[in-house]
């Protein structure tokens, strides 16, 4: 009898359970939350970090900043609103909370354009370089430097000195993605108190067949799919001191692995040396591909 009493009482919690289930599938899409606020939008957008589909990734965001508060903040997306570079928006927006359990991604914001109260030309103030949280970009890995030297003489000195003074900062985290107007984008961050100015990248396409004999001495360590060179620009788009690279792109994994051969420099400044070869390498992941999850 007592098991019978069980069963019933199992077979009535199922029942219960599956009944809870279908209300709440049945509700669908529902509003949990909504207000209306102004807001300044920068006159330019510069480099944040969005969500989609639960996970992280870089792109170009809105910097912009609530009524009475002077940080700016980073939005990523404004329905029903035409964005032009170069100019300062005051505008008012809606932002609407909703939730669908029957959905993947249950809960999620939007935000619309209600009403543009101001355009004015101007080149916003105090704008930060990006916008991108430590949690995402302490997630991205230091650069990987590699270097080989062939001398007869002082190749121990050349070796020492390429340890010491690496063509690029070693201990920040190099970040790439694309931009709205289909430029390869580039910052590098150490912490939030040390960036380095954002760049474009041009992209020369080379031919595989092409690879200097001494880049393979410090081979990638996986086949790669491309080759090509890679000049910094800053945002206007002028030359910058950075120094370009020979970039080879990796088949399986998102890494691009950046090369510089120094022989003809080292030749010059060694001249007794009797310098063959000296080539850096840095491997670095291109993570506008990989999405990091939150």
């Amino acid at each position: 009898m007592k098991t019978q009493k069980i069963e019933i009482l199992i077979l009535f919690l199922c029942i219960f359970g599956f009944i809870g289930c279908d209300n709440k599938d049945e509700e669908g899409e529902k509003v949990t939350n909504y207000k209306e606020y102004t807001l300044t939008i920068a006159s330019k957008k510069i480099p944040g970090v969005c969500r989609s589909d639960r996970f992280n990734y870089l792109s170009d965001v809105y910097a912009v900043k609530k009524e009475n508060v002077q940080e700016w903040e980073s939005l990523g997306f404004i329905g029903g609103f035409e964005f032009e570079k170069g100019y300062e928006y005051k505008i008012k927006i809606s932002e609407t909370s909703y939730l669908d359990y029957s959905m993947e991604n249950s809960a999620w914001t939007e935000y619309e354009l209600l009403e543009i109260i101001s355009k004015n030309k101007k080149d916003s103030e105090n704008l930060p370089l990006h916008l991108i949280p430590e949690s995402y970009y302490k997630n991205i890995q230091f650069p990987k430097y590699r270097y080989v030297v062939d001398a007869d003489n002082n190749q121990k000195l050349i070796e020492e000195e390429l340890e010491k003074k690496s063509l690029i900062p070693l201990d920040f985290h190099y970040m790439f993605w694309q931009s709205e107007d289909k430029f390869l984008r580039c910052i590098a961050i150490k912490d939030d108190n040390n960036t380095l100015e954002p760049c474009i990248i041009k992209s020369e396409n080379k031919d595989l067949k092409e690879m200097p004999e001494s880049y393979k001495l410090l081979p990638p360590k996986e086949n790669v799919k491309g080759f090509m060179e890679w000049t910094f620009l800053n945002e206007d788009g002028n030359d910058t001191n950075y120094p370009s690279f020979d970039v080879f792109w990796g088949r399986s994994t998102k890494m691009a692995y950046l090369y510089k051969d120094l022989s003809k420099y080292y030749k010059n400044k060694y001249p007794q040396a009797g310098v063959k070869t000296v080539v850096v390498s840095y491997n670095t992941s291109v993570n506008f591909y990989r999405k990091i999850k939150s």
